[in-house]
């Protein structure tokens, strides 16, 4: 057995344990959203295996003699809510597979399946969420960053480079992160944080100002520093 599958089982183990506590503390948004997150619970209680969230094909972890880390933020099973054929499912145990930008999910024997392509319209873990979207003719999971009048969107992938060392072959994962802007029914990439203060023009001196205060450097952490210039851009706008 993987050390993967090793873990699955073990996490798999302790959603178990934990299912029953999650179950009884709802959030507290509306007496609707409380009955949604209860009638989804009892849905996936009665439909168990079966759902058609697993009729997907076995993960393949071709990772090996590969150097770095191909999933988003960590190899370890996060616990997550996807939408999978307009049905959401809660307490999911999955992995983001950034390479392959494929979305691994485990069952309950603990094996990583890959649902159907194209079902699986979003699905969030944490404080990140993915959507399905096609941005500028490529298709594929972009994480919402802020959303709003304007929405900050980001594409995370990650591609393996090979080189040769002293005659001897390196494939090293590399990360990429590209930023989109959705506004007015467009996407726009952006290519850096004064390119994003060209494409909010109509607010720049506004935000600019914003940024000088609150000294924001899109060189040091340029997704922290867009975020809040977008919730802020927002704020300026309704």
């Amino acid at each position: 057995m993987s050390t993967i599958q090793t873990s699955c089982l073990q996490f798999l183990l302790c959603l178990c344990l934990a299912i029953p506590t999650l179950a009884q503390s709802p959030p507290a948004d509306s007496t609707q959203s409380i009955s949604a997150a209860r009638a989804t619970i009892y849905y996936q209680a009665y439909i168990g295996q079966d759902a058609a969230l697993y009729n997907g094909v076995a993960y393949q972890q071709n990772y090996r003699g590969v150097e770095g880390d191909p999933y988003f933020e960590t190899a370890n099973l996060k616990t997550g809510t996807v939408i999978y054929e307009d049905i959401t499912y809660s307490h999911i145990p999955l992995l983001y597979d950034l390479v392959h930008d494929q979305v691994a999910i485990a069952d309950k024997t603990g094996q990583l399946l890959i649902p159907a392509p194209g079902k699986l319209r979003r699905f969030s873990f944490d404080n990140h969420s993915f959507l399905y979207l096609a941005v500028n003719n490529t298709s594929g999971f972009y994480e919402l960053l802020s959303p709003g009048y304007a929405t900050l969107l980001a594409r995370h992938t990650k591609t393996i480079t090979e080189k040769i060392e002293g005659g001897d072959l390196r494939r090293i994962i590399t990360t990429q992160h590209h930023y989109f802007l959705f506004k007015q029914d467009r996407y726009y990439p952006v290519e850096s944080g004064k390119h994003l203060l060209t494409l909010l023009t109509d607010k720049k001196k506004e935000l600019q100002q914003f940024q000088h205060s609150h000294h924001l450097r899109f060189r040091k952490d340029p997704e922290k520093a867009m975020e809040a210039i977008i919730e802020y851009y927002n704020q300026l706008s309704h």
